[in-house]
């Protein structure tokens, strides 16, 4: 019975460790596309439903499950996709502009 229990804080602590890995890569904006944020994501179901079995009985799980859910949302949120496209384009004209003056151009 010892040998399960340990079996059982080895897997919750993996889960607990991948999931803030990806949280990490999340708010560094590491994420290349949308496309790897809903691989991720789908990933992440798949581990809420191994996990799901044991909600009831443990509230290290429940806790688990409640953050994978809540990391999953920010994973597919469409906004930060958004945003990162909106500053990059307002970085580009001014490195264009960068550009220009660094090849002694005038610039409007």
């Amino acid at each position: 019975m010892a040998e399960d229990n340990n079996v059982y804080a080895t897997v919750l602590n993996y889960f607990t460790n991948e999931f803030s890995a990806i949280n990490d890569r999340l708010k560094r904006g590491q994420f290349d596309n949308f496309k790897e944020r809903v691989v991720v994501s789908q990933k992440i179901t798949d581990a809420i439903n191994l996990l799901s079995p044991y909600v009831r009985s443990d509230a290290q799980t429940r806790l688990l499950v409640r953050n994978g859910e809540s990391l999953k949302k920010n994973l597919l949120s469409v906004r930060d996709v958004i945003a990162n496209q909106v500053s990059s384009r307002q970085e580009q004209p001014a490195l264009l502009k960068a550009l220009m003056i660094k090849n002694g151009k005038s610039c409007p």
